[in-house]
């Protein structure tokens, strides 16, 4: 009887860790990203692009939420980089649009990301993407910013330093 007791806890303690690790580790590899993409202060923007595209920098981490799912939005600074852990630091850095939508041709978005683990540096990108679409100019931009927030939930499944994502 005592064996059967020993034999039975011990065969339900290895089927139950794999799972446990598992949780922990899930926690440790959280990594956090701001729920809106700031734009760099040395962003090249056009004037009308910034005044019309209220909205800019709203669907990049979600996109990012949508492809990575160890990625969790913080709504201010402070949070994203108040803890322990890891977080990705992504700024806007140059918008290629004019009014006008699909008739002043394709718009083009760059950003910029730093992952930071523990307070340290280690990894970083640059990514491009283009697109046209007919639809207005802030509508291709935010498809832009899809495109990207996919590439960059891939990317941090395996981040290397200095790449290079999208176009």
């Amino acid at each position: 009887m005592v064996e059967g007791i020993v034999v039975g806890s011990t065969m339900l303690a290895m089927l139950v860790s794999p799972f446990m690790r598992a949780a922990d580790a899930s926690e440790v590899r959280m990594i956090r990203v701001l729920q809106d993409t700031p734009f760099s202060p040395a962003a090249d923007i056009p004037a009308d692009v910034r005044k019309e595209c209220t909205e800019l920098g709203d669907e990049l981490p979600r996109a990012i939420v949508r492809a990575n799912r160890s990625v969790t939005l913080v709504s201010t600074p402070t949070a994203l980089t108040e803890k322990t852990g890891r977080y990705l630091s992504i700024e806007i850095t140059k918008i290629e649009a004019h009014g006008g939508g699909a008739f002043t041709g394709p718009k083009h978005m760059k950003v910029r990301g730093v992952l930071i683990e523990n307070g340290k540096e280690i990894a970083d990108f640059e990514a491009k993407r283009g697109t046209m679409a007919a639809a207005g100019t802030c509508t291709t931009l935010q498809k832009a910013e899809k495109d990207l927030g996919a590439d960059i939930g891939v990317w941090l499944t395996n981040p290397k330093p200095h790449a290079h994502l999208g176009e």
